[in-house]
């Protein structure tokens, strides 16, 4: 079993922000405080990127029940703030969560527990619970796994295939090892495209973690779908207004070719032949396949790939 040596803490939680809904925050910090695990086991690290007004300890609730401290980050965007944070950590497993998410008391127990009995998993979570502020329509209830909500079944899902799969983890509540939260700090330092994945105040990318894994795999790493770890994720009503959603699947396709060419991947200028093909065929594919709102939403990450895909990069 993992053991602490008294002074290290045996998982640093880093809890990622900029301008928080207080009453949201409140509620993830409050999940922290509930842990089973011995809070003289963990530490929180709040990476508070540009956040106005900057965020105070003194200010947030249940912050005097825990080992947290408030770190800046000025540079805009989550990755980022990931970075901050890892360098902040101190225990060899990191544990990620947003200002929106609430994790079940025996998240960090089980984390803990599952790195220990899987030396060969670099990189784990589990199942991610809507929370949803008004109810949404039943159309809607179709683009949310692209919204960090996820629920596999009760069996663990393992792999060290290196593309995305149900064994991949979401961001919310992903557990890394330290070694490959390295990683991923120096493919941002070195690798000036990197720092484009990720949310990004309005900018609505994403990418980062699917990085995480596909650098845990070149570390000699599996990933996992681990259904011990489980948490809550609030969702604002306004993610799901139609604009918003199709931002958000634009994003994820303009990450996708992001994703690619920081792997060192080639990713072709299409033709006018594919731009067509796209355009139109994608769109006839996803609205049979979704019906037509939801997919034409979905037909938005295909128009953010052609989008990325045309731009020429140094």
């Amino acid at each position: 079993m993992m053991k602490s040596d008294g002074h290290t803490p045996l998982v640093s939680l880093i809890l990622c922000t900029y301008n928080p809904h207080r009453g949201l925050l409140d509620w993830a910090l409050e999940s922290l405080e509930q842990q089973t695990l011995n809070k003289s086991q963990f530490e929180v690290i709040v990476v508070d990127n540009n956040s106005s007004p900057p965020l105070n300890a003194s200010s947030m609730k249940n912050s005097e029940n825990l080992p947290l401290r408030i770190i800046r980050e000025p540079r805009q965007g989550l990755t980022f703030s990931r970075c901050a944070g890892i360098a902040e950590a101190s225990a060899e497993l990191l544990v990620f969560m947003d200002d929106d998410n609430h994790l079940d008391p025996d998240y960090l127990e089980n984390a803990i527990a599952i790195a220990a009995k899987e030396p060969r998993i670099g990189l784990f979570g589990g199942i991610s619970r809507a929370v949803f502020e008004y109810p949404i329509h039943p159309w809607k209830e179709k683009v949310i796994p692209h919204l960090g909500v996820r629920n596999y079944g009760p069996d663990p899902i393992t792999s060290f295939e290196d593309h995305w799969g149900e064994w991949e983890p979401i961001g919310a509540g992903m557990v890394s090892r330290k070694d490959v939260a390295e990683s991923f700090v120096h493919a941002v330092e070195t690798t000036s495209i990197a720092s484009e994945l990720g949310r990004k105040g309005k900018k609505l990318f994403s990418g980062e973690d699917s990085l995480f894994a596909r650098l845990a795999n070149r570390l000699g790493y599996a990933c996992s779908y681990q259904p011990t770890l489980s948490l809550s994720h609030f969702m604002k009503k306004s993610r799901f207004k139609p604009l918003h959603l199709s931002r958000t699947l634009k994003g994820h396709g303009r990450s996708f070719v992001i994703l690619q060419r920081t792997l060192g991947n080639q990713v072709s200028r299409p033709g006018f032949s594919m731009i067509v093909r796209i355009l139109l065929g994608r769109f006839i594919l996803r609205t049979r396949r979704f019906g037509f709102r939801a997919g034409v939403v979905e037909w938005f990450w295909d128009l953010g790939f052609l989008q990325e895909s045309l731009k020429r990069r140094a």
